[in-house]
């Protein structure tokens, strides 16, 4: 029964801190309909400004804004490449994250007292003195251990998805929030208000990605440490995550699509864990992810097609 516990604990951690990434992905793809590659780098770009910050005594809070900064600021360059200079949005994407590659990297080199040729430490240890997210008030008073259950880190990240789930839903109900859907659904009628389209582009990139970035930081605040490797997959999970959500409880009238996302971030992460119980090593996950794209892909393909005849 243990076991079960302790998958449980680290399904619903993971769920919740992969739901910020695929609530991005709902502003880009599902509203912009934009592949957005970006999020490789700035899910990393997100846990380097995240770990070097905390490491400097920075207030936790302080840090996670800062990584979404960060992640805004990379996901506006991808909207600009796309719509001012007209490239193409899988192009953009792959340009950008393949930049954040080498910023990162130096980053996290300079921030540990290496220099700007390369030379110094490539990853970043938060050690167990740093005050990160679940070692100050109010995490702190909550126990670490009940049943199995880290306490600190569920109510870390549960408390992360649901205020990211708020501002979302709040966003997307504002006039700037209304013209972003448009901007996705009809781009000839925001140009018909005498709005911009192509800033309302520019804006859902950067919040997806400023999403992506906030995750990113959650992904480091549960490691301990920071890796180049972080970034590794993060398209898949989120897409992945995002679409099992709209398409298992895109039925149910009274969830709204960040709840629905959030369902499947949970569903998608306890697939792994489902793999893990029967004892599949780690090795494989990876494979097990792009299987469960590729399922939930043909899922969605088939309801799709399944409304279209329905409507007809």
């Amino acid at each position: 029964m243990q076991p079960i516990l302790n998958s449980l604990d680290v399904v619903l951690q993971d769920g919740f801190m992969y739901s910020i990434l695929a609530m991005g992905y709902y502003i880009s793809y599902s509203i912009l309909d934009f592949p957005d590659l970006t999020v490789e780098g700035t899910v990393l770009s997100g846990g380097v400004v995240f770990g070097l910050l905390v490491k400097a005594g920075v207030n936790p809070y302080i840090a996670v804004l800062a990584a979404f900064a960060a992640g805004f600021l990379f996901g506006g360059v991808t909207g600009i490449l796309n719509v001012k200079l007209k490239i193409r949005p899988l192009l953009c994407g792959i340009l950008v994250s393949t930049a954040l590659i080498s910023v990162n990297l130096v980053c996290t080199i300079v921030g540990n007292g290496g220099d700007f040729k390369g030379d110094g430490l490539s990853t970043i240890d938060l050690g167990r003195s740093v005050p990160t997210l679940t070692r100050i008030f109010p995490a702190s008073e909550l126990p670490s251990d009940f049943y199995g259950f880290n306490m600190k880190k569920l109510a870390v990240f549960f408390a992360m998805a649901l205020i990211f789930k708020i501002i979302t839903d709040v966003f997307l109900k504002t006039k700037c929030g209304l013209l972003l859907r448009a901007a996705g659904d009809n781009p000839n009628y925001v140009t018909m208000l005498a709005k911009n389209q192509g800033t309302s582009k520019i804006l859902g990139l950067a919040i997806g990605n400023a999403y992506a970035a906030v995750s990113g930081a959650l992904i480091v605040q549960s490691r301990g440490n920071v890796n180049q490797g972080i970034g590794i997959g993060m398209v898949v999970i989120g897409l992945a995550s995002l679409i099992i959500g709209l398409s298992v409880f895109g039925k149910v009238k009274f969830m709204k699509p960040t709840t629905m996302v959030i369902g499947g971030s949970i569903i998608y992460q306890a697939s792994l864990g489902i793999a893990a119980l029967l004892g599949v090593p780690t090795v494989y996950n990876k494979i097990i992810m792009a299987a469960l794209f590729t399922a939930a892909l043909i899922v969605s393909g088939k309801l799709k097609k399944k409304r279209g005849v329905e409507r007809d």
